[in-house]
């Protein structure tokens, strides 16, 4: 399943005044298509040819990733996640090195760092996408799946019949009812292999947003001039995590922090914009726990700050399906990461490499807890 959490480029990015170095200009492109999504591209570059080249990468490689993960629709001369899907327990498919890397990522990561994102577990998901799917045609509110249809899908997701033949780059899934389903994956590690692409082309400074997937790159070309939440937002990029504005969220600032990134990428994952609801005002999200069958209720959103955006959508899926006490544990356990919690009372709580008014920071003090 596709998130498409926003997480928002602060919009002083685009306010610009100084003294240029080497004529560089800001320029910014929006994609609109791949991965169900928004993406953004922001870079200093020293003419609109030289941006557009940039673009050109960008918008090939966007597609590229967003046809080889899709599980929904099938495409000429690209075996997807959906052509393995549609040969389960029926024979192997080679696939491009691409997908067999974020399959097999997946796999270890599910087995090394939480259990919480089980690529498997797609035929439960799929009941919950159909639900909310009929509930989007009838003004966002819906029936809600049986105990019983959940439990029997969720007999066919055990991540072991996923076999992977890394010598002839084959997928084979021994299970006819199993489905594999990279939506918490897939749009984290594209963004990150179009990030090293970026950097393998030359580019030196950028930010790449797309759905909730942020990453960043070098430093501003331009020095800004302004007040600003940090003073590094004058010469670093800054990125501004989403308020739910709903709930005890309900205030004017679109923003609840404003982190400095310089090569660190910022995954958020929300209750807040893929969801429905039942008759009775029961909100029903995309992130399925795999241990209840049904979303979590732990948080309204749950953001990681990582260099690796593919390791930080993972976790900001996995942190968000954990209770917190979990969760901090696992992120303190790991090195050079970070996280944000946005809990349903508004307050929000950080682990221990954060701190307000250093690298990130907090606009409403009073929701610090």
């Amino acid at each position: 399943m596709k998130k498409i959490i926003k997480t928002i480029i602060a919009i002083s990015l685009f306010i610009l005044t100084g003294c240029q170095k080497d004529s560089y200009e800001l320029y910014s492109k929006t994609f609109v298509g791949p991965f169900d999504t928004v993406t953004q591209y922001l870079s200093y570059a020293q003419s609109q040819d030289e941006f557009d080249e940039q673009c050109e990468l960008i918008d090939e490689q966007l597609n590229y990733y967003d046809k080889l993960f899709d599980k929904y629709s099938s495409y000429d001369n690209v075996n997807n996640v959906k052509t393995i899907n549609d040969n389960a327990g029926k024979e192997a498919v080679t696939v491009d090195q691409a997908l067999l890397d974020l399959i097999s990522l997946s796999i270890e990561r599910n087995q090394t760092i939480s259990n919480k994102v089980n690529i498997a577990m797609g035929s439960v998901i799929e009941i919950w996408h159909d639900y909310r799917e009929e509930a989007e045609s009838n003004d966002g509110v819906g029936e809600v799946p049986t105990d019983e249809e959940l439990s029997e899908a969720a007999k066919h997701s055990d991540i072991n019949s996923i076999i992977i033949d890394e010598e002839n780059s084959t997928i084979y899934i021994d299970d006819a009812d199993l489905s594999i389903d990279v939506g918490a994956t897939a749009k984290g590690y594209a963004i990150e292999l179009i990030k090293q692409a970026l950097i393998e082309a030359g580019v030196d400074n950028f930010l790449l947003s797309g759905g909730g997937n942020v990453a960043s790159y070098g430093t501003r070309k331009i020095t800004r001039e302004g007040d600003f939440y940090l003073d590094e937002c004058a010469e670093k990029f800054c990125v501004g995590i989403e308020s739910p504005q709903d709930g005890n969220y309900a205030d004017s600032e679109e923003n609840e922090a404003v982190l400095v990134v310089q090569g660190e990428s910022i995954v958020t994952s929300g209750d807040y914009q893929r969801y429905y609801e039942d008759i009775n005002g029961v909100r029903y999200h995309h992130l399925i726990d795999p241990d209840t069958l049904y979303p979590a209720v732990y948080f309204r959103s749950v953001s990681i700050v990582c260099t690796d955006s593919g390791l930080a959508d993972f976790l900001s899926s996995a942190v968000f399906l954990m209770e917190y006490e979990d969760g901090l544990e696992l992120i303190e356990s790991l090195d050079d990461v970070e996280a944000i919690w946005l809990l349903e009372d508004g307050k929000i709580k950080m682990s221990s490499g954060l701190h307000d008014n250093e690298n990130v920071y907090i606009i409403n003090k009073d929701r610090i807890e």
